[in-house]
């Protein structure tokens, strides 16, 4: 299994990979063009944030995306977890954790000394293990977050 930083030619399969992420939350989806197009714009602007992918034997079985963000109540910029998934049959080895080890990597080369992440809808019913997870991978409670469309 590596993981790499994506580049543009990944951006189908990662957005393969999000459409399954927000059908298994239940939210809403973007069509598959937009989900490529947020995708390869990602891959190809480190100013934008980090876009990882998991494979194994070529196949893509994990992604993380976060985006670069700066905010007066933090000091210089941090980084959000915009997307974790990884394949169902690759879930309990560690990959997720492998995914959050390569991104603090890449946080810090970048100067990003942050990293935060918004946890699914309390109906989500695997909400207690996502929210273990990234306990154990040192996320600590922020509190919740809200949201508005603007267009």
């Amino acid at each position: 299994m590596t993981i790499r930083a994506a580049s543009g030619e990944d951006a189908a399969g990662v957005a393969a990979a999000v459409e399954a992420l927000l059908i298994e939350l239940g939210g809403e989806r973007p069509s598959p063009a937009a989900l490529e197009e947020s995708a390869r714009h990602l891959a190809e602007d480190p100013d934008a944030g980090v876009l990882l992918v998991a494979e194994h034997e070529g196949e893509l079985v994990g992604i993380l995306a976060a985006s670069w963000q700066f905010a007066l109540h933090v000091p210089g910029r941090y980084g959000t977890i915009q997307d974790l998934w990884v394949h169902p049959e690759w879930r309990s080895r560690a990959l997720g954790r492998d995914l959050i080890v390569a991104l603090v990597r890449e946080a810090t080369e970048a100067g990003v000394p942050r990293l935060e992440v918004g946890l699914p809808q309390a109906s989500f019913a695997q909400l207690p293990a996502t929210e273990r997870f990234y306990r154990e991978n040192g996320f600590t409670p922020l509190g919740p977050r809200m949201r508005r469309i603007v267009s």
